[in-house]
């Protein structure tokens, strides 16, 4: 398994739940439309320019050429994660309606099991950055690491600064942009990766809810 694996299965996952989502919100009121969870924009952002946000799911949207847009990532390397994703029982294509879908109980066990070993990161110098781990906006409030510093993603058009945290894959800050959903998911997953076993646990329930619960 690459860094990169992790990202598009979360990708993947994301992608599921907003299509979910909108096909909720199609039978329902306006009203109820306005109450939608994905976070609001002065929410979840945590840099300055404004990015231009992932289309509405259709079936194209879990292409090769969208995910390639999306995340950042080479078709060949999508292509290739896919496949090896399929082949560890991570992915599967549904019968039905020929999209991938997510192992996700099975991936969140890797996360909460494997991905700090496999993937292991310390925080390093002082950067401008997007905050992640405890220092993101979905992580607000909760239990706290100890110290002043926070933790952020380098980023050229991050708001804050902080320690840099080397992100799974080099084109997270970008990603992350685009999906709301994506940033708080891939937080979460810095805070198991980098938090001691309380914090981790904390994140890890968090994660698994969101998550599960669609």
């Amino acid at each position: 398994m690459k860094s990169q694996d992790v990202l598009l299965l979360v990708k993947l996952i994301c992608l599921e739940q907003r299509e979910r989502l909108q096909q909720r919100l199609e039978s329902e009121t306006a009203e109820l439309l306005k109450q939608s969870d994905v976070p609001s924009h002065d929410q979840w952002q945590g840099w300055e320019d404004d990015a231009e946000q992932d289309p509405p799911v259709h079936h194209d949207s879990y292409s090769v050429r969208a995910l390639q847009a999306s995340l950042g990532i080479s078709k060949s390397e999508i292509a290739s994660a896919l496949k090896r994703c399929q082949q560890t029982g991570l992915l599967r294509i549904d019968p039905s309606t020929q999209l991938p879908r997510v192992n996700s109980k099975a991936l969140l066990g890797f996360i909460e099991h494997g991905l700090r070993y496999v993937f292991p990161v310390k925080p390093a110098e002082i950067v401008r950055g997007i905050p992640t781990s405890f220092s993101a906006p979905v992580l607000q409030g909760t239990l706290m690491s100890g110290g002043d510093l926070i933790h952020v993603w380098p980023d050229a058009y991050g708001n804050r600064k902080g320690q840099s945290i080397t992100p799974l894959f080099r084109t997270v800050p970008g990603a992350v942009k685009k999906d709301p959903r994506l940033y708080e998911y891939l937080a979460l997953i810095d805070a198991i990766r980098l938090g001691n076993a309380r914090e981790a646990n904390l994140a890890n329930q968090m994660l698994r809810e969101k998550v599960l619960q669609a």
